[in-house]
């Protein structure tokens, strides 16, 4: 322990052999760095000269090539006007110059790939596309325009940062009627209380499976991620194959909510919705379906009741869920990151509480700038360069309709089930019963996103090894959200097995998958029905204890 170590004998005294070789670190990092800067100062000389002389699509002016997906830069002009081809040139100089002098820092390995995203970000976002000087579609596009264009883009400007949410937006969500045009699935609302809704779907078929779904979606965006929209909806999908659904929609938590706790979302939301499940079809268990801190939900219902003789969960699915934290936790507890991280987090801590809840546009931003050159510089070029509304897209409608996270809650995941890993090291308690995920024997699905930004595949694979039963991992291609809401489409839709056979890490397990050229839903689908029960005709709407209230989507989707 630290505190028992005797004086001189302590983490400083032995930093003291170690000061001529840090000094030697730190000497090297800056010869390498003058290096770097002069690497960038002479090449984007040789870059002018060339481009210059011998035209910008000469080989001596293109010493830096851009990514082939790079969007910014696909514009014919970048290689035809010596201007804008010295405007890419040095940016893309500047760019690996600063990376250069990151990797030559003398930092450990997670410290170094830190200190690339942030210098990654900052190159990011001085791109010249970002300014209206330096993309040369914002140019032509006033110029074609007489300049309304930039008149248009600085009212979408002046609108956007004097909003809450302070950036452009994905999508114009006024134009996604709910009941319509997203969450439009026909169903019914069967039970409130004052943290969710409860929907049951009405039936597709003659006849249903005898084991229901329910949905535990996450709460920090809407409940209709399973349901984006005809012909995106998970819900559609599964009801074509003659299951029936449930899900809970959450009510967006203002400060009377604050209470509102993990254990909050277990006692008062998933337990009441099994309780109306089995009141309204008779089913005495579910098939619990999970996404995103859902799924994390999902996990700990299973594990509580996982000693008792009668079960409720017959199989958990798990879409974009993390469990594991120990990438996070591994890197806190080198040196003393630790302290400094949980200072900060008593900091953010003081402020939650001060207000009761965190705002979800917040939250939403925070993801946003996770991947920038996707989710905000591209929204910046249309909206305050070009002039243009955004486009209309049902999915970024329900990533951009986020509602706000209860203090409790925020404090809970933060704290517990981030800082201290408490779920994966079976340290979680829930009414006095540690929460055991070596306990769930339940067979199990995992859907991970391989270009997820917020749930990396990797991590969310280190699931599997915590749990005994069956477990199937499918990884899907798409990101965090496009990754979970792929329809069957051959064309596009991909995703890989490896027969079942779970490796201890997840590249040895991806060196042996087989990659299928399908949508992910049918195989999941596949799975679902082999544990769905027999048939029989489908329930009621609600019951005499829990009668219909109102058409689907409800009322706290509109909160």
């Amino acid at each position: 322990m630290r505190g028992a170590e005797e004086p001189g004998k302590g983490a400083h005294a032995k930093d003291g052999p170690r000061r001529p070789e840090q000094w030697s670190l730190l000497l090297r990092a800056l010869y390498e760095s003058v290096r770097a800067e002069q690497r960038y100062a002479t090449e984007l000389a040789k870059t002018a000269w060339a481009t210059w002389n011998e035209g910008p699509s000469h080989t001596a002016a293109n010493p830096v090539q851009p990514a082939p997906k790079d969007w910014r830069f696909t514009h014919p002009v970048w290689s035809a006007n010596p201007y804008f081809h010295l405007l890419q040139q040095n940016h893309l100089l500047a760019q690996r110059c600063v990376s250069e002098i990151v990797e030559a820092l003398p930092l450990g390995a997670r410290e170094r790939g830190v200190a690339q995203g942030v210098a990654q970000f900052v190159a990011d976002a001085l791109a010249p596309t970002n300014f209206p000087a330096g993309n040369p579609a914002a140019l032509r596009t006033a110029l074609d325009t007489g300049g309304r264009s930039l008149l248009a883009g600085a009212r979408n400007f002046l609108s956007d940062i004097t909003a809450v949410r302070r950036l452009p937006p994905l999508t114009d969500l006024g134009k996604f009627v709910k009941g319509r045009d997203v969450a439009a699935t026909e169903g019914s609302v069967v039970y409130r209380n004052r943290i969710m809704e409860v929907i049951q779907y009405k039936a597709k078929t003659g006849s249903v499976f005898s084991t229901p779904i329910l949905v535990s979606p996450p709460w920090v965006n809407r409940y209709y991620i399973a349901d984006i929209a005809p012909g995106q909806s998970i819900v559609e999908s599964l009801l074509d194959r003659g299951h029936t659904i449930f899900t809970m929609s959450y009510r967006n938590p203002d400060a009377s909510l604050r209470d509102v706790g993990f254990d909050t979302y277990m006692r008062e939301a998933l337990i009441p919705a099994l309780d109306v499940i089995e009141d309204v079809t008779g089913a005495g268990s579910v098939n619990l379906v999970g996404a995103c801190v859902g799924g994390v939900l999902a996990l700990m219902m299973a594990a509580w009741e996982a000693d008792e003789k009668r079960k409720r969960i017959s199989t958990v699915t798990l879409i974009n869920s993390l469990i594991d934290f120990s990438d996070f936790t591994e890197t806190l507890d080198a040196g003393y990151r630790r302290e400094l991280v949980e200072s900060l987090f008593l900091v953010a801590d003081r402020l939650m509480e001060a207000k009761g809840y965190v705002e979800g546009k917040n939250i939403d931003n925070f993801f946003r700038f996770l991947r920038p050159n996707e989710l905000v510089w591209p929204q910046v070029v249309t909206s305050w360069l070009l002039g243009r509304e955004s486009p209309e897209h049902a999915v970024l409608a329900w990533s951009s309709d986020s509602i706000n996270v209860a203090y409790r809650a925020q404090r809970y995941l933060l704290r517990d089930l981030v800082m201290r890993n408490a779920l994966a090291r079976g340290e979680a308690v829930f009414e006095g019963k540690r929460l055991r995920l070596d306990r769930v024997r339940q067979d199990v699905f995992i859907s991970a996103a391989r270009e997820d930004h917020i749930i990396p595949w990797k991590s969310a694979y280190r699931t599997a090894a915590l749990l005994p039963g069956d477990v199937r991992f499918h990884l899907v291609s798409g990101g965090h959200i496009l990754g979970s809401a792929t329809p069957p489409r051959p064309r596009t839709a991909r995703y890989w097995t490896a027969d079942h056979r779970m490796r201890p890490d997840p590249v040895g397990w991806f060196a042996d998958a087989v990659e299928h050229r399908s949508s992910w839903w049918s195989a999941w689908g596949e799975w679902l029905d082999q544990r769905a029960g027999a048939r029989r005709s489908p329930p009621r709407t609600g019951s005499s204890r829990y009668p219909e209230l109102e058409k689907a989507p409800g009322s706290y989707v509109h909160t």
